[in-house]
């Protein structure tokens, strides 16, 4: 940049110069990554790290790393975290030089076991350190599998939200649900790496692959710009006459979609289309109008769409979506809740996954009211009426009097609703 030029330079690599690793830890994270079809996508390489030596000879992947050979001397992990982390602290050299250097780092981990579970948040914090922009996948364990294993998922799962830039949980018990009734054990755990070789094929297209609507890797980076919070993730496909209808449709109707813990709200919004050479304007315009109704987001949407040649009469949609942790606090409000059409209607133009029905999410104006109807008031209660008179709440504990009291937002839940709010019941004559 010359001396006194206000111009800024451009730090992010181009399609050709990037840098793209995608890494799988653990047996499973091994696993998954070992059948990824990744056709014309050179930039891309493929690493594999584990404990385990004789399961890493195993694996048809050509970048290999073997790790604590001083902890575990060349065996698994046994499912002991501690001895995971033992093992990835005693190479973290090489773990370090696994990621430097590297544009785009895609971690595939199975949590729930000693050596991915530990990986996976070492490795993050070293890859994001490296100024890497960090997404995973991360499988949580089948029902089945006990308690141990669910309760490790879900510690790592929560440390690991809050270092990489983006975080698919895949729930296996989910994605099971979708499969036939009389799959295989071995069918049942490769369900979920079919989706992440979908989601990685897609994200790695929509960068290196040339298409209608080009995105680069700053537009990726302008979505999952700071680590933590909370990412979405879905695909829709189709093929035949209507496939545009019918992606959408399948995309709507995804697993990863409809999960207990996914954001209300998104801040940031990334759309890619893959489809074949007859792929058209018209039809990408079609899909743009679709998945903003449906996913619209705080602030914007990226969007692009990638021609395959081998894709003649297909679509695939793939959807990513980034939402902070929390949303803003708001501020606590003396007026009492209303059960009015004003404060239905000021929710419904909130935006949201889409996920409810289409009128939850109409902008028209209120139907016009007549100005008699706008005047009438309720009938207040006449103040001589018969009613119970209560005693002060104190003394209607109940059970519950030698107890601790259970508060929630200043209320004593357990005290009876009705003197909680106040409410009169008036005795029939």
């Amino acid at each position: 940049m010359l001396p006194g030029s206000n111009q800024s330079t451009n730090t992010e690599p181009d399609s050709a110069g990037l840098d793209i690793k995608v890494i799988g830890l653990g047996g499973a994270g091994t696993n998954a990554i070992d059948g990824l079809e990744l056709e014309g996508l050179q930039s891309v390489s493929l690493a594999a790290v584990n404990t385990d030596a004789q399961a890493l000879a195993n694996s048809p992947v050509a970048g290999k790393l073997v790790i604590g050979r001083s902890v575990t001397r060349g065996l698994s992990a046994g499912g002991d975290l501690e001895i995971g982390k033992a093992a990835a602290q005693a190479s973290l050299e090489d773990l370090r030089m696994l990621v430097e250097g590297v544009d785009l780092v895609i971690l595939v981990v199975g949590l729930g076991g000693g050596t991915g579970s530990a990986l996976a948040t070492i490795l993050a914090d070293l890859a994001v350190r490296s100024n890497a922009l960090v997404l995973a996948f991360a499988t949580i364990p089948f029902s089945f599998e006990g308690a141990r294993r669910k309760e490790i998922a879900e510690e790592c799962l929560g440390e690991l939200r809050t270092q990489v830039h983006g975080l698919v949980p895949m729930p296996n018990d989910v994605l099971l649900q979708e499969s036939e009734e009389n799959t295989s054990v071995l069918g049942a755990f490769s369900v979920a790496d079919r989706w992440i070789g979908r989601g990685v094929q897609s994200i790695c297209s929509m960068l290196l692959k040339t298409g209608l609507i080009n995105q680069d890797f700053s537009a990726l980076r302008s979505v999952f710009r700071d680590p933590g919070g909370k990412t979405i993730f879905g695909i829709g496909s189709a093929e035949g006459s209507d496939a545009i209808s019918k992606a959408l449709e399948d995309l709507s109707l995804c697993p990863l979609l409809h999960m207990g813990d996914r954001p209300a709200h998104l801040d940031r919004l990334l759309v890619n289309v893959i489809g074949g050479p007859d792929l058209q304007m018209a039809q990408i315009n079609q899909i743009v109008s679709e998945v903003s109704k449906r996913f619209g987001s705080r602030e914007d949407i990226v969007f692009g769409a990638v021609i395959d040649e081998q894709r003649t009469g297909t679509v695939e949609i793939c959807l990513l979506g980034k939402s902070g942790m929390e949303g803003p606090a708001q501020p606590e409000s003396n007026v009492p809740d209303r059960l009015d059409a004003e404060s239905d209607a000021e929710e419904s133009t909130l935006p949201t996954l889409g996920l409810e029905p289409q009128v939850a999410q109409d902008n028209k104006p209120p139907r016009a009211v007549h100005q008699s109807k706008l005047r009438r008031k309720k009938k207040e209660a006449s103040a001589d009426q018969d009613e119970f008179m209560f005693l002060e709440e104190d003394a209607h504990r109940g059970y519950f009097d030698n107890t601790d009291r259970n508060l929630y937002k200043d209320e004593d839940l357990d005290i009876p609703t009705y003197l909680r709010k106040g409410i009169k019941i008036k005795i029939k004559a």
